[in-house]
């Protein structure tokens, strides 16, 4: 809930981006090229790869207060971080 806006996530899912990260809920694109989820799912790419062909990636869902992470194939579209230091 920390990393969350505070406005745009459905469902009363809007957090209180204690951070200033302001993670919006932008949804994704599956293989087949089918866009879903904007509003209520918020995914991120990493930089660490599993394998040639799948990459880890975080994601946010509205009705949850926590960052799940997970790999999957590197066709899927979602957001990209970038952090500069």
């Amino acid at each position: 809930m920390k990393l969350k806006s505070t406005s745009g996530w459905s469902g009363g899912g809007n957090g209180t981006d204690d951070y200033g990260f302001s993670a919006l809920p932008g949804g994704g694109r599956n293989t087949g090229g089918s866009f879903g989820g904007a509003g209520s799912l918020g995914y991120w790419w990493s930089a660490m790869e599993n394998g040639s062909g799948s990459a880890y990636y975080r994601g946010m869902l509205s009705y949850y207060g926590y960052v799940g992470e997970d790999y999957l194939d590197k066709g899927f579209g979602f957001s990209a971080l970038c952090v500069w230091d």
